[in-house]
């Protein structure tokens, strides 16, 4: 199935040798500059931050693009040791760790763009990459911030930039590199749930100026604080089975943490003009699902246990508990349908899921820096990367068990980017061309179980491909205005098969024998383009302008009951329109930068649980049809379609004070206003309208930290710091209901930092979530479906003392 036509990609290649024989009388290629020392005693004015978000390195302040940066003593400072952290030190920009249902993942959204699902057949919505390495799945996105340099934010697509293209923006992680130093660092910690952690780095020079090598690692382990209750062994008369006969009646938790993580770089430099840099990293994930309640039970489906309904006497909502089992209790399972009652009558324990994770991913990469000439530089990037990850998930977290989801996801992938770069044209010119290659093989695979529905296993292969070339140039017209254009070919393809097996039986599910086998191939491609003009006033203050074209490849409904739910889905696509500036005042005491935005957005993907109609196929009007729905389409449902057209507008502040020594004052704030401009049909049959907004995105967000520094003489400083953090009430779903709100709420963190006076050993007391305030993270509900809906809790009040030594 081709879904989008192609054009010649022999013009690319035309286009890229025209672009590099105009540039062929290089004359300078730009040497990164030396990143900034750490702010010391007595320093004022915020620390220059040095990024490389146009393929060089240039200050944060000169860079013309809506950007956060945070090195890592803004990291340290503010406590965040895990990627899901940094989205509150960003405007516009939401980062959620994803539901049990979704697994181990970062749901990732920058200016209202993402993606929250994690099978392979759907790419992210904002490009995740590490050490220039493209991460090419939303599985397995969450990272430990350990040993990292910088972490820069990128807003709006970055259709030229980025090594695969990234349409909502990019999070760009970078690692501390070796050096011709012996220095390192150990962190431990403590805190509530029986928190422990180990976080170590070690920086050794083998050869002098030549070789050397950096080594971390981190390993942290705490218990879960959703506590999983038997509802049989707590209510012995209601008919429930029960599990334990436990005075506490307590099956197990959620939300616990059991992570080990190991990173090695090793740096060689066999020449003055050669950089050779190997890095491998390992983790190993066994965490518990996602903390997990049931908010809503509606006995829709008409379901019984024993002659106990589905109800809301499961329902948890403002605890911290929930009556999952992770286990088929057996029993008489009832469903009344159009055509009578379904009855099963099951063993105990028929079926029964582990409850924690187990993913273990690995990667290696190779970078070559050549500076060929005093006029030409090139870069290689090359990387490996394959994980193997399990997860499961109790679907309705109640004692019913009528769904319980393995999931096991295995992935691999190998890229491979070139970036040649230079001056022209007594350095009024700074470009840079190149081509990316991007291969992956992925299976999502497990079992979905339905007592009285069916019982499958799944084994979806997925092939994509995706190959491109660019070019991307600043031209100095004076020693204030810069001209920026880029150009990005891409060429993509994936195939997707469903293939649907009986754990029984051997054969396929009779409900879904139709799709068995089924497949589809997205084939497209694109030019993308950016053009920026940014003007400096000064030295300290600058504004720019810039239109940009961002995509993400089509593809086909990965999750289909019936056929009729086969149905391929178009790229999406966005032309975004942006104004911005950068200031600094007062000798760096006080930096603001803003932006003000306008994207539309075409072809909006989504991904409904509602009743879906295919416009192409008639609905299955025979009452007597596992497929009957007479007024919405076949039953249940989940498909990914093309939502239509939106505009989406929006302004960005963020400024940093330091003042006078020892004050440090940072905060942001962010609004964002999406509004469906053109509904598609497709859409329009799920009860999509143009009112609807955009999931995981607050019309307003905005966070403010301070830190005062006392100095003690001898005896070291004392820093007490505040966080506080506001988020607007956003959606989870691409149909708004009460079930997928989560309403508005702020948070509060406070630590305070004993240093010594030689400022090489910290003790933190940290308290998160201060006011313990009750807060959903994340929500998922299929009430159309099933009558369920489940919520994601953040955590309470929780301390840790931690321990920092640097030598």
């Amino acid at each position: 199935m081709r879904i989008m036509g192609g054009m010649r990609a022999c013009s690319v290649g035309m286009m890229a040798l025209g672009v590099s024989l105009a540039v062929g009388q290089s004359a300078n290629a730009e040497e990164a500059p030396p990143p900034s020392d750490p702010p010391q005693a007595g320093d004022v004015g915020v620390p220059e931050i040095i990024v490389t978000a146009q393929f060089r390195s240039q200050r944060l302040q000169d860079t013309p693009l809506a950007i956060t940066a945070l090195n890592s003593e803004m990291l340290q400072a503010r406590n965040l040791a895990s990627v899901t952290q940094v989205g509150e030190q960003a405007p516009n920009v939401t980062i959620k760790p994803a539901g049990a249902v979704y697994g181990p993942a970062s749901q990732v959204f920058i200016r209202g763009i993402g993606q929250g699902d994690t099978n392979f057949a759907l790419e992210p919505g904002v490009g995740v990459y590490i050490d220039d390495v493209y991460y090419s799945t939303v599985f397995g996105s969450i990272f430990d911030l350990v040993d990292i340099d910088r972490v820069e934010i990128l807003r709006g697509p970055q259709g030229t930039l980025a090594g695969k293209n990234s349409i909502g923006g990019a999070l760009k992680l970078f690692s501390r590199q070796p050096s011709n130093d012996f220095e390192g660092s150990v962190e431990a910690n403590i805190g509530r749930f029986d928190k422990v952690g180990l976080r170590a780095a070690v920086n050794i020079p083998l050869v002098q100026d030549r070789l050397a090598m950096r080594l971390s690692g981190v390993a942290r382990y705490s218990d879960g604080y959703i506590t999983s209750l038997d509802y049989g062994c707590l209510n012995p008369t209601s008919g429930v089975p029960s599990f334990v006969t436990s005075k506490s009646c307590k099956l197990g938790s959620e939300g616990g943490q059991e992570y080990y993580g190991l990173r090695s770089v090793l740096q060689w430099t066999p020449g003055d003009d050669v950089t050779v840099t190997i890095t491998g990293d390992l983790s190993i994930d066994k965490s518990e699902p996602g903390a997990t309640i049931l908010t809503h039970g509606e006995n829709r489906g008409r379901f019984f246990l024993n002659g106990v309904p589905f109800d809301s006497r499961f329902e948890t909502s403002g605890s911290y508990i929930n009556y999952a089992t992770y286990n088929d209790p057996g029993g008489i399972y009832t469903a009344l349908t159009p055509v009578g009652p379904v009855v099963i009558t099951r063993p105990p324990s028929a079926y029964a899921l582990q409850r924690n994770n187990d993913l273990k991913d690995w990667g290696v990469s190779g970078v070559i820096d050549w500076r060929i000439s005093d006029s030409l530089s090139l870069k290689s990037i090359t990387a490996y990367r394959r994980y193997q990850g399990s997860f499961n998930n109790d679907a309705d977290a109640s004692p019913f068990n009528f769904q319980l989801v393995a999931n096991d996801f295995k992935h691999w992938q190998l890229s491979q980017e070139l970036r040649l770069s230079g001056r022209s044209f007594s350095d009024l010119l700074e470009w840079t061309i190149g081509g990316f290659y991007f291969k992956a093989k992925d299976t999502t695979g497990g079992r979905v179980y339905f007592p009285t529905v069916f019982d499958t296993l799944l084994d979806d292969p997925a092939r994509p491909r995706s190959q491109s070339l660019f070019a991307h140039g600043t031209l100095h017209v004076t020693d204030k205005l810069n001209l920026t254009a880029g150009v990005r070919y891409s060429d993509e393809r994936k195939t997707y098969i469903y293939n649907r097996t009986d754990p029984n039986t051997g054969l396929p599910p009779p409900a879904l024998a139709a799709i068995d086998g089924v497949g589809a191939i997205y084939k497209g491609d694109r030019f993308d383009y950016k053009a920026n003009i940014d003007y400096h006033f000064t030295d300290d203050v600058m504004v720019y302008g810039q239109f940009s074209t961002g995509f993400r490849s089509g593809g086909i409904n990965p999750r289909p009951f019936f056929s009729n739910q086969v149905v391929p889905f178009e790229p999406e696509s966005l032309n975004a329109f942006e104004l911005g500036f950068k200031s600094s005042f007062l000798d760096r005491a006080i930096t603001l930068n803003g932006a003000v935005f306008l994207n539309k957005y075409k072809n909006i993907l989504l991904g409904t649980n509602n009743p879906y109609v295919n416009p192409n196929m008639p609905i299955d009007e025979d009452p007597t049809s596992p497929t009957y729905n007479p007024s919405a389409g076949t039953f249940p449902s989940a498909v990914v379609i093309n939502g239509g057209k939106a505009d989406i507008k929006g302004f960005e502040l963020e400024t940093v004070l330091r003042p006078v020594e020892g004050l440090s004052v940072d905060a942001s704030v962010s609004y964002l206003d999406f509004q469906y401009k053109e509904i598609s049909a497709a859409a329009l049959s799920t009860g999509i309208t143009l009112q609807s907004n955009r999931l995981f995105t607050p019309k307003w967000k905005w966070n403010a930290g301070a830190q005062y520094e006392f100095p003690l003489g001898s005896a070291g400083s004392i820093t007490p710091r505040f966080d506080v953090y506001y988020q607007g009430s956003i959606f989870t779903g691409a149909v708004q209901n009460p079930y997928n709100t989560i309403d508005s709420y702020t948070l509060a963190n406070a630590q305070i930092t004993w240093s010594n006076e030689a400022r090489d050993l910290d003790l933190v007391l940290s308290v998160s979530n201060l006011f313990d305030k009750y807060y959903y993270l994340n929500k998922f509900e299929t009430v159309s479906i099933s009558g369920i809906a489940l919520g994601q809790p953040g955590r309470p009040r929780e301390w840790q003392l931690t321990l920092r030594k640097r030598f």
